[in-house]
């Protein structure tokens, strides 16, 4: 994440004179020792040092009246020794976050009580800063200026919030009281609901975010005169880090994270390199450079805008004087940053890989419907389905997990996992499992356990509004001498049908449809289906390709409503 100083240079910005590079350099010093103080793996025993407790009473001597600490300035070194009246403390450049974390550790080390005070004196300054809407200005008490503005500009508002959730649940902070710890959450989860309203819809589609955003109604607004309110394609990339930090994320959150990942993906600079001639940064073309974000775009166009310090906004960087080309980071690659985290944050949550507007068809079941990796033999008929559906209307999530019935998949997680992908379908086929001899974990009776598992699944899917649609166990393929097949999951498919007459839910009869099926090949041909020689459950690919036909030509049949969204 870039650090975007307020003297008009960056850690990207080229200097443009000797007094900008004097600046740029103190700055750099300033923000390495804050971050030092803050972040390192010191053990406990430095911080009982003679060094240690040096400096954390510089660190106490900058604390001002209100609890915060100035920026760019070096905390930790020497004691402050002007007029206390005259500091200012702030959480921009990292400032106040730093040194908190350095007197949360220097306190769990200690126990000195005067390093407690401070933090405590710091957290309720960074609660009281918070506006009834979500935000935090730059500093406390708000200036009447840009200042008061929420600021996501440098992350500062990111970094408050990282911090609120650290002291709410972690044990760094135990030895903050229960009833600020229960604040700090309360504070973080309203941070987040700003974030979700002042993200920017632009002709009703979500984009990303800008630098700073109005305190009462959450529009975006200018700060510096070459900080135009625009779309940030530095600060939402922190922002968009953040909200895939979530564990919980709500349906809200998921379509924000989509929709400024697809932003950073349609707002790419291709082809453009940025280099110094006669001292003086300059855009040229170059197909082979690598990719860029611009600082700021056009709310409107989505354009790259520039601008000098008489605030005219520009569309060419190379049209903008020497001083703000040399003197501030307009291009950067901020954008790798979204796209290294996104693909994480799709495997936490599955359903999150749903296209926008699409409705999520659920299938949940056990090593029959599974997904499995491409380099393996074995698959499941669930991971076929999505082939029969138009991409953009029908995302299949299939949670189905190996080894699971009826009453595992529930005590495992899944179940849970599945209902937070809120699924507008959900498909449910149980049975080789819960057909396991009775005393084992996963094992359940036909006639009594089985039915009441799938009475549950059937009212908690339908409490989030979700329509579920019984899909028989298949056979397994045992034939006998005389070509019978072995019939033990009969009882299983009888009991669903059952329990689907009694709570109107439609049924894709695999059992029956499979029986005909392998009936109809006979043992030789089935052998086929198998993805191990002897296996006569599990399925390669061409016999998963078969079961997902089966249940495929009857699903619309059974749920009408989902044949509007079949190829």
């Amino acid at each position: 994440m870039f650090e975007r100083r307020r003297n008009g240079t960056d850690h990207q910005g080229d200097v443009f004179n000797l007094k900008a590079l004097v600046v740029t350099l103190f700055c750099a010093v300033v923000m390495t020792q804050v971050a030092s103080a803050a972040d390192s793996e010191r053990p406990d025993e430095w911080y009982r040092s003679e060094e240690g407790k040096r400096i954390a009473a510089n660190i106490l001597s900058y604390q001002d009246a209100y609890g915060g600490w100035p920026k760019n300035i070096d905390t930790e070194t020497k004691p402050y020794e002007g007029d206390r009246k005259k500091l200012r403390g702030t959480f921009d450049n990292g400032a106040t976050v730093g040194e908190m974390r350095f007197l949360a550790k220097a306190y769990k080390a200690t126990e000195e009580p005067a390093y407690k005070d401070a933090f405590l004196k710091g957290l309720d300054l960074i609660l009281k800063a918070q506006y009834p809407t979500g935000g935090w200005p730059q500093y406390y008490p708000p200036s009447t200026k840009y200042h008061r503005h929420i600021t996501f500009n440098d992350g500062a508002m990111v970094r408050l919030m990282e911090l609120l959730r650290e002291i709410a649940a972690s044990d760094d902070y135990d030895f903050v009281d229960a009833q600020r710890r229960k604040a700090a959450q309360q504070a973080f989860d309203k941070g987040i609901d700003c974030i979700l309203k002042c993200q920017i819809r632009v002709d009703g589609k979500l984009t990303v975010w800008c630098a700073q955003h109005d305190e009462i109604d959450y529009s975006p607004r200018a700060a510096r005169s070459f900080e135009p309110a625009s779309l940030s394609g530095g600060e939402s990339c922190g922002i968009l880090r953040l909200l895939m930090s979530v564990d919980d994320p709500s349906q809200e959150m998921i379509q924000s994270i989509k929709a400024g990942v697809q932003w950073y993906g349609t707002s790419k600079v291709e082809g453009l390199r940025l280099e110094r001639i006669d001292g003086v940064r300059t855009a040229v073309n170059d197909p082979d450079a690598a990719t860029l974000w611009a600082r700021f775009y056009a709310i409107e166009t989505n354009k790259p805008l520039f601008c000098d310090r008489d605030g005219v906004v520009k569309y060419d960087y190379n049209e903008i004087d020497a001083e703000r080309r040399n003197g501030y980071s307009w291009y950067d690659d901020w954008g790798k940053d979204v796209f290294r985290e996104y693909p994480k944050w799709t495997e936490r949550f599955p359903y999150a890989k749903a296209p926008v507007g699409a409705k999520i068809l659920a299938v949940i079941g056990d090593s029959t419907v599974c997904n499995y990796p491409e380099n393996g033999v074995r698959r499941g008929w669930g991971q076929f389905i999505q082939d029969y559906f138009d991409d953009d209307s029908i995302f299949v999530l299939n949670t189905a997990r190996s080894g699971r019935s009826t009453k595992t998949f529930r005590e495992d997680g899944f179940w849970k996992e599945t209902l937070d992908g809120n699924p507008d379908y959900i498909l449910i086929q149980f049975g080789h499992n819960d057909s396991h001899e009775p005393g084992r974990r996963e094992a359940t009776d036909a006639a009594t356990t089985y039915r009441q598992y799938l009475r549950q699944y059937i009212d908690e899917a339908r409490a989030i509004g979700a329509k579920v649609i019984f899909v028989t166990p298949m056979y397994r393929r045992k034939f006998d001498e005389q070509g019978k097949i072995d019939d033990n999951l009969r009882p299983y498919a009888t009991a669903m049908k059952a329990v689907a007459a009694e709570k109107d839910v439609p049924v894709v009869d695999l059992n029956a449809a499979s029986e005909q099926l392998y009936l109809k090949l006979g043992p030789t041909a089935t052998v086929e289906f198998a993805n191990v020689s002897n296996d006569q459950t599990h399925f390669n690919a061409k016999g998963a390709k078969a079961m997902a036909e089966l249940v495929m030509e009857q699903l619309s049949v059974v749920e009408p409503s989902l044949k509007p969204y079949l190829k």
